[in-house]
């Protein structure tokens, strides 16, 4: 969790700001914690030392004959928490055992902290380790979880200063049959036998209060910012002199960093540990941020980190906001903005840059000025026409002006780059420098308004036998602009001309960034026998002299006759089916000589127009041998079922075709190619025996369908025509 932050206090020119958490180690860090055997009563301590001498210590374990399902209790080891910890999400042990004649032992692990006096349970999970006979428990051996243990923090994932950490062992062991010889001990506080709870936590924190004290001096280069931190760690191993020291720590790894400084700031050795109590050290250090290159006043982060001797890397950041004597310029365009400063001008013009030329520095400076103009081309000239002196208080500024000249030579589109540069005359290291770019104009054009298909419908034309349509330019130059405007269509025998608010026109003006709006007038005459041809249409605008901007759009013109006023009838085979079976689905043998075959499709009528009353036939060998009418006729975009009866086939291959209006009853419709198809049907030949195979006996036929035919025909819904 992070640190409890404290408010900033100000008094006597040093300041104390608030600690936040930096990248390092965290409360996922893995922190073993030793079982001692120093201890009062039947709590024994915890240590973050590791045992470096054999001072083994000893605990026995209960010897009950019938334990299974009870639990005897052991022991507990504490560690007193001289700071704030914060608990990751699990931990572990691996407890030390000595036993013999021993089949299963269960261990009953609470882990646990102690709070203003009470104990919260943070985690009891019971771990065991079984013998199989005749592979008993014997000798000496670690019973561990297989897996780290989940912690239940309830109100306790960071455990205030002042609490403690411990663990509770209690046992339930099962016997082997020779029950006169067995022990079992827990094993501890040894190098060989070294009993530990490893808990991921984080028991190092800076004090959230850090004083500053920022000393600027009259002496040049002497300035520098004080800098005091107390770091906590909450394990505070003492270490055996009793010096008070804290031992948890690696003392000479405590740094201070100035982050995004080189090197991490010069401190001159400056930095010093020192005793504040057994659970703390101050670190202090002095920055000489004169010392340091690019030291601007701003806001900084301040590392302050210390390894313990785990090897995790604890580390908390501060920011501080630092004023330093600074010298600073901005150049802005005149309009504000910054960066490449762009103007145009034209073929042998000139253009003027006014650029503002700020002291954003926190102290009143003077600046030299001056053009680089050693990467003009040749012909192109740079002025300066202001004073290459300047004076200015903070936060004000003048303007610097300079004048380019372009030749008369120069290419429309071309350019040309001079440079300003400002420099303080306090620190010649602060200086700024903006490009002034001088660009020749340039002329273009987009037209606009036109689709690449242009459809005209023939009662679209006005008395006259026009068609217009618009047509817009857009001046994409850098100037106002004039075109030359010409239309070109690919017949010779119908006309065109371009309007402009009724008057034809063949040169425009357009503003820079504008559009113009025009209009095309087409006559297209003699196009009554080619409906639906294409006929090629090309618009250009091109800039008049010595303007170089052009644009060209082409277009195909059609003229015909929309959709919803034609007639156009259609039959598929998709639809067809033969007696009662879809025509792609018949199979040799299905259709018999003499057995009448009966055909059932759909015509219909594509276009929006209604068709008059028409037939469709059916034809053999170029034979009419059925005929259906439509007598309603069809709607627009309407459709008939029609029924047709081949009634004496003959065996073999024969081809069919089937037709709509073969009469030509509609008249004027678009397309007739698509009302017919032809089709093939493999005639079997009758079976021997059948009798008559003229098709007077009981031949083959869809039920109902001889005499209810006249009757569906007659239910047929056919939509009436308009």
């Amino acid at each position: 969790m992070r640190l409890q932050l404290a408010l900033a206090l100000l008094a006597a020119g040093a300041l104390l700001l608030l600690a936040q958490p930096a990248e390092g180690a965290g409360a996922d860090s893995e922190t073993p914690l030793y079982l001692k055997r120093d201890g009062l009563g039947n709590i024994f301590k915890l240590n973050a030392k590791e045992p470096q001498e054999n001072r083994l210590g000893w605990w026995r374990c209960s010897e009950e004959l019938n334990q299974q399902g009870s639990f005897f209790p052991l022991s507990k080891w504490e560690q007193g928490l001289g700071g704030q910890v914060e608990l990751g999400d699990s931990y572990t042990f691996a407890i030390w055992v000595e036993s013999t004649n021993v089949q299963e032992i269960t261990l009953r692990a609470t882990l646990y902290v102690v709070v203003n006096g009470t104990q919260h349970n943070l985690s009891v999970e019971d771990v065991s380790k079984q013998g199989t006979f005749p592979n008993l428990l014997t000798g000496n051996y670690t019973i561990e979880p297989v897996s780290e243990l989940g912690l239940d923090h309830g109100d306790y994932r960071t455990v205030p200063a002042f609490s403690a950490m411990g663990i509770e062992l209690e046992t339930s062991i099962t016997w082997a049959p020779d029950t006169e010889n067995r022990t079992v001990y827990i094993k501890a506080d040894s190098p060989d036998f070294n009993s530990q709870i490893v808990v991921r936590m984080r028991p190092v924190f800076l004090n959230p209060e850090v004083f500053f004290s920022n000393d600027r001096t009259d002496e040049p280069g002497e300035d520098s910012l004080y800098i005091k931190a107390s770091v906590v760690d909450a394990l505070g191993v003492i270490d055996d002199s009793g010096s008070g020291s804290v031992a948890d720590l690696d003392l000479g790894s405590f740094s201070l960093e100035i982050e995004g400084v080189s090197g991490g700031g010069n401190f001159n050795d400056s930095v010093r540990v020192r005793d504040q109590h057994p659970f703390a050290k101050y670190i202090e250090g002095r920055w000489q941020y004169q010392q340091d290159s690019g030291i601007s006043s701003g806001t900084y982060q301040i590392t302050i980190s210390v390894t313990d001797m785990r090897g995790n890397i604890w580390e908390e950041s501060v920011s501080y906001d630092l004023t330093v004597d600074e010298f600073a310029i901005e150049l802005e365009h005149e309009d504000g903005g910054g960066g490449t400063y762009d103007l145009q001008l034209p073929r042998g013009g000139k253009v003027e840059y006014r650029v503002k030329v700020w002291n954003r520095g926190n102290t009143a400076d003077s600046f030299e000025i001056e053009v680089d103009d050693n990467s003009l081309p040749s012909g192109w000239e740079a002025t300066m026409l202001t004073s290459d002196e300047l004076d200015l208080p903070v936060d004000q500024y003048v303007y610097a002006r300079v004048r380019i000249e372009a030749p008369d030579g120069a290419a429309g589109g071309s350019s040309a780059t001079a440079r300003l540069e400002v420099t303080s005359l306090n620190d010649g290291s602060v200086s700024e420098r903006m490009d002034l770019r001088a660009t020749v104009r340039t002329y273009g054009a987009v037209i606009s308004g036109l689709d690449s298909r242009i459809t005209i419908d023939p009662e679209a034309l006005d008395i006259d036998g026009l068609y217009r349509f618009p047509v817009g330019v857009r001046n994409t130059g850098n100037d106002r602009d004039s075109y030359d405007v010409t239309a070109i269509i690919g017949r010779g025998d119908w006309t065109v001309r371009i309007e402009e608010g009724g008057q034809a026109v063949n040169i425009i003006t357009v503003d820079r960034g504008k559009t113009k709006q025009l209009e095309i007038v087409l006559k297209p005459v003699n196009f009554e026998n080619s409906m639906g041809d294409e006929v090629d249409f090309r618009f250009s605008a091109e800039s008049v002299p010595p303007g170089d901007g052009s644009a060209l759009f082409e277009a195909k013109l059609i003229v015909e006759i929309p959709i919803e006023r034609v007639i156009d009838l259609t039959i598929a085979a998709v639809d067809l089916q033969v007696n009662g079976r879809p025509y792609a689905q018949l199979m040799p043998g299905d259709l018999q000589a003499g057995a009448p075959v009966q055909f059932q499709l759909v015509v219909k009528n594509l276009g929006g127009r209604g068709a008059d009353p028409f037939s469709v036939k059916l034809y053999v060998a170029g034979r009419v041998e059925a005929s259906y009418s439509v007598d309603m006729g069809l709607a627009g975009f309407g459709e008939a079922l029609v029924l047709l009866e081949w009634s004496k086939p003959a065996a073999g291959l024969a081809t069919l075709r089937i037709t709509a209006d073969s009469d030509l009853a509609v008249e004027d419709e678009r397309n007739r190619a698509d009302n017919s198809f032809s089709l093939s049907l493999d005639i079997a030949a009758a079976p021997s025996g059948n009798g008559d195979s003229s098709g007077d006996g009981d031949g083959f036929s869809i039920p109902g369908f001889g005499l209810a035919g006249a009757l569906l025909s007659a239910a047929i819904v056919a939509r009436r025509r308009w």
